[in-house]
C-alpha cells in the first residue's frame, strides 16, 4: 500500500513493514504499466521526453492539466500527472 511520507510521524514497525518508495528503482515489484513514447509538457508550454514519468507513481486525469507539468503516452488515454513519492508499506502477519 502507498502512504504518504508523513505516515512517518505514524509509523509503528510491529504492525508495518517498510518495503520501499514510488521514486525510481527502490523495490523489487513488477510495474503495472511502462508508458510508451512518453512526452513531458511543461508549464511554458515546452516538451520534453517524459520518460521519468516510468520511474515514479503517476494517476492519470481525464482533463488536461492547467498550471502543472504534464505527460502524455502513446499508451495512456488521457493525461498523466507525477504525485509525490509515496512510502510503500505491508501488514505484518498477524496484525
Amino acid at each position: 500500500m502507498g502512504v504518504p511520507i508523513t505516515f512517518l510521524d505514524k509509523y509503528n514497525p510491529e504492525q508495518f513493514e517498510i518495503v520501499g518508495i514510488t521514486l525510481g528503482n527502490t523495490v523489487d515489484y513488477e510495474m503495472t504499466t511502462i508508458y510508451e513514447n512518453a512526452v513531458q509538457h511543461n508549464q511554458n508550454g515546452g516538451m520534453q521526453g517524459g520518460g521519468k514519468v516510468n520511474t515514479r507513481a503517476a494517476i492519470r486525469v481525464k482533463d488536461k492539466p492547467v498550471g502543472k507539468v504534464y505527460y502524455t503516452a502513446d499508451n495512456a488515454d488521457g493525461y498523466l500527472l507525477s504525485i509525490y513519492p509515496r512510502i510503500l508499506i505491508k501488514r505484518r502477519m498477524g496484525q
